[in-house]
């Protein structure tokens, strides 16, 4: 309240029409500010952090930066999946994925807390094609983070694809 009664006392506007229009004015570009970045974040706990940093590392053989960077992007297609958006997850985001729900008990927990029920991952193969291409479209799930709202996204983690997953070998 304190700050829209020093709005009313700017020496500029001289009317009180003139005043209310300035205040509904900073509220509506404050309100569309507000309502472009309004979305649920899902946050992964720290122990599932640590936990998950220490399996990228030993397991997938990830440099430190790689395994945390994987992490916060996981973080981040957890937040899109809370939010309604489908589409696969990128390589090192699917890595990440898999050492969460190996650890099960975790990966409940979390899963039950950050959903409110079991999130299950769907591998993709020929014996459920019609249900893993449901939601198939052709928009990447990193262009989907980016038109939530998301900041920062890590686009090479999004993009990046292992000779082996390309079969360059």
């Amino acid at each position: 309240m304190y700050a829209f009664r020093f709005l009313l006392l700017l020496p500029n506007y001289h009317t009180t029409n003139m005043k209310l229009m300035y205040i509904f004015a900073l509220l509506f570009v404050h309100l569309l500010k507000f309502s472009a970045s309004c979305f649920d974040i899902v946050t992964i706990p720290d122990e599932d952090l640590l936990y998950l940093n220490e399996r990228l590392q030993l397991h997938e053989h990830m440099s430190r930066e790689d395994a945390l960077n994987s992490i916060l992007e996981l973080e981040n297609y957890y937040t899109g999946l809370k939010n309604n958006l489908h589409g696969s997850p990128s390589e090192m985001v699917d890595k990440a994925w898999h050492a969460h729900i190996l650890n099960t008990k975790m990966y409940f927990r979390f899963s039950k807390t950050a959903f409110g029920r079991y999130l299950h991952h769907l591998p993709f193969w020929s014996g459920n094609m019609e249900e893993a291409t449901q939601f198939v479209d052709n928009i990447q799930m990193f262009e989907k983070l980016n038109g939530l709202g998301i900041e920062n996204i890590n686009e090479t983690v999004w993009t990046y694809r292992s000779k082996t997953m390309t079969n360059d070998h």
